[in-house]
């Protein structure tokens, strides 16, 4: 059935991984002024993505769709460690990271929300299934975006703009989603 205080955990870890890598990446921007970010900031990222990588560890037995998440998350390392903007290989590794981030993260609300269906949490389960409708809509985005830029290309920095507004409205949502589901099972 799971236990509920280690899902409880292993989501915070992730909502914890994701705040640290979030502020690290806002921090990047400052970067470009004070040189001895961009060392702090890296290192900043990679923590909270250890973090989170803790996390859904810690989840990979309670529930089948966990550690499909796991498997995703590492694939997702593995193409990122691959991806670069400067051929055609790198784009493909790029997308292939998108698309297991978005993996990942329906296995984790779907994994999650079966706990929360079992336990009447019918509030968070509902911010499960919009969490997953804006994570998706920003994927599909960010593609079209990438596709559109190299077509249109004085539409891109439009498309850019409105690509990073639907990722924040999805990342909120996803990110409130891991909070209050770890709270309510905990």
């Amino acid at each position: 059935m799971g236990d509920t205080r280690r899902i409880s955990e292993g989501l915070n870890l992730m909502y914890v991984g994701n705040i640290i890598a979030i502020a690290a990446s806002l921090c990047t921007l400052l970067a470009l002024l004070v040189p001895f970010l961009v060392l702090m900031t890296g290192i900043a990222i990679l923590v909270g993505g250890v973090i989170c990588l803790v996390g859904l560890a810690k989840l990979r037995n309670e529930h089948g769709d966990y550690m499909n998440a796991l498997v995703a998350c590492i694939l997702g390392i593995i193409f990122g460690l691959l991806s670069n903007n400067e051929s055609v290989f790198g784009s493909m590794m790029d997308l292939a990271q998108s698309i297991c981030s978005l993996i990942q993260i329906y296995f984790v609300i779907r994994g999650t929300n079966n706990f929360l269906r079992i336990r009447g949490y019918l509030t968070e389960e509902s911010m499960g299934d919009r969490a997953w409708k804006w994570e998706l809509i920003s994927v599909v985005v960010s593609v079209a975006t990438a596709v559109l830029a190299f077509v249109l290309l004085p539409l891109a920095f439009i498309l850019a703009i409105v690509n990073m507004v639907v990722s924040i409205a999805a990342l909120v949502f996803y990110l409130s989603y891991l909070k209050a589901s770890a709270g309510a099972l905990s």
